[in-house]
């Protein structure tokens, strides 16, 4: 005689073999319908009879599902199109921008002048709550001290190490002295983006650091090719000025 747990086991066998040979069997179905796709063109009378259920509960012709699915498809497609005409929109947006900021940097008379124009463009036109321009070189006469960052400060060290792999960093840097940075605008920020300011690599002579309330415009998964760009554009614009200054 066999036990209680002998028959579970049995029925579950039996169970699990009945399921494999459905699903055996609608895949042979599938197959079989793949191969011959004018099946149902040849079958048309079959074709109008069928019925699917539908989630509504409410049985609809085979057509008319394909014809749901069809539609629920291409509005999913128009949604997509239609993103990405935003994002397109975005971009160019932001390249006129761009544009328009670099045509500025090239018409600056100097590193003060390249601060106000970062300043006014960067807030007025790239939604972003605060900008702090810092050089690591000695002081230059006639230019704001506010500029310069002095060695082995806290400030110093702290960029030091956002700054080592020479790539605009985002997110919030809670190491940053942002009362030094940006005084009484650092407590709104919640979220900042660090661009190196540098010809070669191995020579960083600043760096650029903006800042947002809103803590979801730098963040880390974020794209920073438009970052790269700027601190591009300014490092050679800035550099131009300061080996001026070097001579003077």
């Amino acid at each position: 005689m066999n036990s209680g747990s002998e028959l579970e086991s049995e029925t579950m066998d039996t169970t699990e073999q009945q399921a494999q040979a459905q699903t055996d069997k609608t895949q042979e179905i599938i197959d079989y319908l793949t191969a011959n796709p004018e099946f149902f063109n040849q079958n048309t009378d079959f074709l109008a009879s069928l019925e699917i259920p539908h989630s509504s509960g409410t049985a609809v012709s085979l057509i008319e599902r394909q014809v749901s699915i069809l539609r629920e498809q291409n509005q999913q497609h128009k949604e997509q199109l239609t993103e990405l005409f935003d994002i397109a929109k975005e971009n160019e947006q932001s390249n006129q921008q761009m544009h328009k900021l670099t045509l500025s940097l090239l018409s600056s008379e100097g590193i003060d002048a390249c601060e106000v124009i970062i300043n006014e463009s960067l807030c007025d036109e790239f939604s972003v709550d605060a900008v702090a321009l810092k050089l690591f070189t000695a002081p230059i006469s006639d230019l704001p001290e506010h500029l310069f960052v002095e060695k082995n400060s806290v400030l110093a060290l702290e960029l030091d190490k956002i700054l080592n792999t020479r790539k605009p960093m985002c997110g919030f840097f809670k190491q940053l002295p942002l009362d030094i940075l940006f005084e009484s605008k650092s407590a709104s920020l919640a979220s900042l983006a660090v661009i190196p300011l540098f010809i070669e690599k191995n020579n960083c002579f600043g760096a650029l650091i903006l800042g947002s309330n809103n803590v979801r415009h730098f963040n880390a998964d974020m794209g920073t090719v438009f970052l790269e760009r700027l601190g591009e554009i300014l490092s050679h614009r800035l550099n131009r000025f300061i080996k001026q200054a070097d001579k003077a």
